[in-house]
């Protein structure tokens, strides 16, 4: 495996370690919680529900298939985690010198050695489901790779937030497209995987902007924000268009998959506290109400995923 740690992390070595099982929990609880593995399982079944939905005689899987196939996306995501742990380490050591990995209880090797034993799970879960797949996965690993090194324009992309982050959001419709081929391997891309590339698209960007909003007076020196970059309002309204739009994705896909009115309503209400939240605090902002609103945004994604899956397989 020393070949792939040179190409994916530029190490001179990549050795793994016996790690502190309570500092990698610690770490796991911090910055990839299970609440997070958890909605990449889901968006796993989401593009299952829509593929199988829209192409019939789909190839029947083990069981197995289906969990090395969850390990592989929780595991792609995590590698994005750690190529940014290795990027603003320094940064977050001087901003968040409290975190697990910036305090030393863990280490940037373990990390990698992880990230490792997970590229070794999607790589095998892409071969047993066909070369097309891996030749997807390569493509979306290339791309992460560009953006472990901020496509290699780093200084500029670091003065424009927004544009740095349209950038590397890009990546999810990759991820999409990979998980998408595994239950078509046919190299054909169908029109249902342009809807849930928006719909991924647009509701991982609102989550994005969402929680790097901050109220004036939570603003800190050195730390990055959206309502510092753009301004509070605009920022305030750009999630809003994000989650918007998200929305009109998701409801004209639920039209498509002919669900039930509970959808539509879910849909709705999600949204209504949202917009009710961030007008509000678009008047009197406050931190505590900007991150229930932070969290009414992560909702939508559970929602917009879990009635998909529920409207195409419990109907």
């Amino acid at each position: 495996m020393l070949w792939l740690c040179l190409i994916l992390l530029n190490l001179p070595h990549c050795q793994l370690t016996l790690m502190i099982p309570n500092a990698v929990f610690a770490y796991f609880r911090e910055r990839f919680p299970p609440i997070n593995m958890a909605l990449f399982a889901i968006l796993f079944f989401t593009v299952q529900a829509v593929s199988s939905f829209f192409i019939a005689g789909q190839e029947e899987r083990p069981f197995w298939w289906y969990i090395l196939g969850i390990l592989a996306v929780i595991s792609f995501f995590f590698r994005l985690r750690v190529f940014d742990e290795i990027k603003d380490f320094d940064i977050d050591l001087h901003n968040h010198p409290q975190r697990v990995l910036q305090s030393g209880r863990i280490g940037l090797k373990h990390l990698i050695s992880l990230s490792v034993l997970g590229t070794v799970i999607e790589i095998v879960w892409s071969l047993l489901s066909g070369w097309p797949v891996i030749l997807v996965w390569l493509f979306a690993l290339g791309y992460s790779l560009l953006m472990r090194y901020e496509f290699f324009t780093g200084k500029f992309l670091n003065k424009y937030l927004l544009l740095y982050a349209t950038t590397h959001m890009l990546v999810m419709p990759l991820i999409i497209l990979w998980v998408y081929t595994a239950f078509h391997p046919a190299l054909e891309i169908l029109f249902p995987f342009y809807i849930l590339a928006a719909l991924s698209l647009l509701s991982g960007f609102s989550f994005e902007v969402a929680r790097k909003i901050h109220s004036p007076v939570a603003e800190r020196p050195g730390v990055d924000s959206y309502s510092k970059s753009l301004g509070y309002s605009t920022s305030v309204i750009l999630v809003l268009l994000l989650l918007l739009g998200g929305v009109l994705v998701q409801l004209y896909l639920l039209s498509l998959i002919d669900a039930r009115l509970w959808a539509y309503v879910l849909i709705g209400i999600v949204f209504f506290f949202a917009l009710l939240l961030y007008v509000n605090n678009l008047f009197r902002p406050t931190e505590k109400s900007l991150r229930l609103a932070e969290k009414i945004v992560s909702l939508f994604m559970l929602a917009a995923y879990m009635s998909i899956i529920i409207e195409v397989y419990f109907q």
